[in-house]
C-alpha cells in the first residue's frame, strides 16, 4: 500500500538526469504500473521507479526492507545485462540516490548510470567527530581493489544428472549380464 501522493515534483526532477543518459519513455500513471519512465540509450534499456523517502542517508539493506513493494514491482522485469532495473530514491528537499537491482541485492550507482567506485564519500570511509575515520554501516569491511567493480554474476544452477525415463530400454551397467546377451 502506498502512502502520500504521487512523486510529479519528484519525477520532473529525475528527468533531468534521465535525459543525459539518452531517451526518456514515461508511463501512465496507473495503479498497476511496475515503473515510472525508461531510459533507452545506449547501454541497453534502464527501466525505473521514483521512491520518495523522508531520510535517503541510509544503507542498502535497510533500503531493501522499506522498499520492498517497489524492489518487487522492478523484479518482475527480467534480469540481464541489456536490461537495468533501478530504484531512485528521491529525499523532500529532491536529493537523490539512484540504485540497481541486482539478484543478489541493491548496488548504488552514480547519476550517470556507472557503479559508485570504491572510497567514494557515499561508500567509503566517513569522519567520526573525533576525527578517526568511521565505516559506513553497510559498506564493505575491506576496500575494494582498484578499478571499475564488475556487476555480480548470477550463479547458474547446479548441473541435474540425466534421469533415465525408459529403464528397460537403458544399456545394462557395465559387469551385469544383459537379458538380451546369449550365454554359450
Amino acid at each position: 500500500m502506498t502512502r502520500g501522493c504521487y512523486p510529479e515534483k519528484a519525477i520532473k526532477e529525475a528527468q533531468e538526469t534521465a535525459e543525459k543518459r539518452g531517451l526518456v519513455r514515461h508511463y501512465a500513471h496507473t495503479s498497476g504500473r511496475l515503473c515510472d519512465f525508461s531510459i533507452v540509450g545506449p547501454a541497453g534499456l534502464a527501466e525505473i521507479r521514483i521512491k520518495p523517502m523522508r531520510h535517503i542517508r541510509c544503507t542498502p539493506k535497510w533500503l531493501e526492507r522499506e522498499a520492498a513493494e517497489d524492489l518487487a514491482a522492478l523484479n518482475m522485469y527480467p534480469s540481464s545485462p541489456q536490461i537495468s532495473r533501478e530504484l531512485w530514491i528521491s529525499s523532500p528537499a529532491y536529493f537523490q540516490r539512484y540504485f540497481r537491482v541486482c539478484d543478489i541485492g541493491l548496488i548504488e550507482l552514480a547519476p550517470g548510470g556507472q557503479m559508485l567506485p570504491a572510497g567514494s564519500p557515499v561508500t567509503g570511509q566517513r569522519r567520526s567527530r573525533a576525527g578517526a575515520a568511521a565505516p559506513v554501516p553497510g559498506a564493505p569491511a575491506v576496500p575494494a581493489t582498484t578499478g571499475s567493480p564488475e556487476l555480480p554474476v548470477p550463479r547458474s544452477p547446479a548441473p541435474v544428472s540425466p534421469v533415465n525415463v525408459f529403464p528397460a530400454l537403458a544399456p545394462p551397467a557395465e559387469g551385469t549380464p544383459s537379458k538380451r546377451s546369449v550365454h554359450t
